[in-house]
């Protein structure tokens, strides 16, 4: 299991094995030196009297005020895992609620016999397990599952309606039957023949009521300010991967205020060529670079990388149908030449209402809540405008057809089909209790409900999961300073009408001017993406549009074929721009050949 996980932490690895009663108890850890790179800090580690034992992915990044209230006679590291399992020893459980940071763990009492597997608030860590009569067993990766050859390998075919549908397969499902993912803020523990999974509090998010716009963009300011300067804590090489959006140019403008000068940035880049078929990210993260002053390194991509992807699926765990999953890879591959740790703005978005999908959820709840004729008039005029190939217009075009295809007189489903696929969308029940009386006039509850639902799924198993994922094959520790704990329930705490009445991220925008950031303000929102749609088309990738088209291969067992049949002859005749949804069915396919 160690092996096929050894890229996680090449600088160690080890494991410890117990013998209670008829039980074996194996635990493994591969280290990744981040903080205290002295060997004694290798893991498993243990307690003075080898009571406890703790195997930890991640960082505390307030572990240095948690060790003030801990008593030990004396510490053996100045690491954050020793840390870790005394601030388990004495606080237990409970003390989940107080850790800032990511983290999966696995926490061993040897003398009670018990067992604790936890994963941070935020899903930014992962951890799978599998559990039958004869074996528990947990990984950082479903690979570490598998390569412990116990557990049959088999296809969950049932989850490729909800992976077309929103590009992710659902916690706590994978791919893969039988195996399963943590939910985030839960726990697992194991005592005796007693097997329970179990959430642990969460903090409450800060009362925001009373505060003022500009108060608001101080406080945020300030808490953005401390989470950079505590997550930049390491005894390795720090970079940051720069789009140039608002996001990750504001991390850098704080990187830049703390001291930090000719701070190493990565940057995708697209040829000339292929530019006006990508994102504009590379002339603004130059800027960007110059301003604060950074190392700045671009990473160069183009048609031909995509003749990696038999090889690249050998590299992931499952598919995640978003084309920044391959991009990651690729600037991973590279910046692990110059960097150990690398700070992103994942989680921005989400926290910040800053996707096309919230403003236009928005102006649907102030606009067309329950007006029924005005919504079927509306998608009346779905897919009239030509949003494939390359003019001026594409993007508005592109966001007009969404946005009526997706439209639904529910505001629930409309919801969730902002998230979607328009060529795949399913009914979807409602992930949690909706109460109609208070929310039927309520625009808030619905903002509420659509900005919960991005954070607790969208976040945690798109894009958090391949940040993880592809940073770690690369052996690059992923830090995202906008997830932070004090920061992210002050957020949570401002009610979202608030977060989207001057705009998108308007709150950022304003720490960001506040931070000498001002001319990067007028960026119009871009995504973290491939020029795929490009790429395809290109003869020397016609080999994939070939595959596409097989409809007898394994994968249309589950993915209805005539409905790719038809998205490859509107992506080709630039009728439409398809190219999200072929991506992520060549994805599949590639992988389901390596892996079954």
């Amino acid at each position: 299991m160690n092996l096929a996980t050894l890229y996680r932490g090449p600088d160690n690895s080890d494991f410890v094995a117990f013998q209670f009663k008829g039980q074996q108890i194996f635990i493994g850890n591969n280290r990744l030196e981040i903080v205290d790179r002295n060997v004694h800090s290798n893991q498993p580690f243990h307690s003075a009297d080898k009571r406890f034992s703790l195997t930890f992915n991640g960082a505390i990044y307030n572990y240095k005020e948690l060790k003030k209230r801990i008593t030990v006679d004396e510490w053996q590291t100045e690491s954050d895992t020793e840390v870790l399992l005394h601030w388990m020893i004495e606080q237990g459980l409970p003390g989940l609620n107080e850790l800032n940071g990511m983290f999966a763990f696995a926490f061993y009492d040897r003398q009670q016999h018990s067992l604790i597997i936890a994963r941070d608030p935020s899903g930014i860590k992962p951890v799978y397990y599998y559990n039958d009569e004869d074996y528990f067993i947990a990984s950082s990766e479903i690979k570490g599952i598998l390569a412990s050859g116990l557990v049959k390998k088999e296809f969950n075919g049932t989850q490729v309606k909800h992976y077309l549908q929103f590009k992710y397969v659902p916690k706590p499902f994978t791919f893969y039957k039988n195996i399963f993912e943590l939910n985030e803020a839960s726990y697992i523990k194991i005592e005796a023949h007693d097997f329970k999974i179990k959430r642990y509090e969460r903090p409450v998010a800060f009362d925001t009521k009373t505060l003022n716009d500009e108060t608001l963009v101080h406080t945020c300011d300030q808490l953005l300010g401390k989470s950079v300067a505590r997550q930049l804590v390491a005894d390795v090489p720090v970079g940051l991967y720069l789009s140039g959006g608002i996001d990750s140019t504001l991390l850098l403008s704080k990187i830049h205020s703390l001291g930090h000068k000719h701070f190493p940035t990565f940057t995708i880049a697209n040829s000339m060529e292929e530019k006006a078929f990508g994102t504009n990210d590379i002339t603004y993260a130059r800027m960007a670079a110059k301003k604060f002053q950074s190392e700045h390194h671009e990473v160069m991509v183009h048609a031909d990388m995509l003749q990696q992807l038999p090889e690249f699926v050998k590299t992931i765990d499952q598919p995640i149908g978003d084309s920044a999953l391959f991009l990651t890879h690729i600037i991973s591959e590279d910046a692990k030449k110059h960097i150990k740790v690398a700070l992103n703005g994942a989680g921005a978005d989400e926290l910040f209402a800053g996707y096309n999908r919230h403003h236009a959820y928005n102006n649907y709840l102030n606009h067309l809540l329950h007006k029924d004729v005005a919504i079927k008039l509306i998608k009346g005029t779905y897919n009239i405008l030509p949003d494939g190939g390359n003019h001026s217009l594409k993007k508005v075009f592109r966001l007009w057809n969404k946005f009526t295809g997706l439209l639904d007189v529910d505001p629930i489903q409309t919801c969730l089909n902002f998230s979607s696929s328009e060529y795949f969308i399913e009914r979807n029940a409602p992930s949690e209790e909706v109460d109609e009386e208070k929310s039927y006039e309520d625009i808030s509850y619905y903002l509420n409900y659509c900005l919960r639902n991005d954070r607790s799924k969208y976040l945690i198993s798109d894009i958090l999961a391949l940040t993880d994922k592809m940073t770690m094959r690369s052996s690059i520790e992923a830090r995202v300073p906008y997830l932070d704990k004090e920061l992210r329930m002050f957020v949570e705490g401002i009610n979202p009408s608030v977060l989207l009445k001057n705009g998108r991220k308007w709150m950022l925008k304003e720490v960001l001017k506040k931070n000498n950031g001002e001319e990067f303000l007028s960026r119009p929102k871009e995504g973290f993406g491939m020029p795929f749609g490009y790429w395809i088309k290109k003869p020397s990738n016609a080999n994939f549009i070939t595959q596409l088209r097989n409809k007898n291969h394994p994968i249309y067992e589950w993915v209805p074929f005539t409905t790719i049949n038809k998205l490859i002859d509107l992506h080709l005749s630039n009728t439409r721009d398809c190219s999200s949804e072929l991506w992520s069915v060549l994805l599949l396919m590639n992988w389901y050949e390596k892996e079954f």
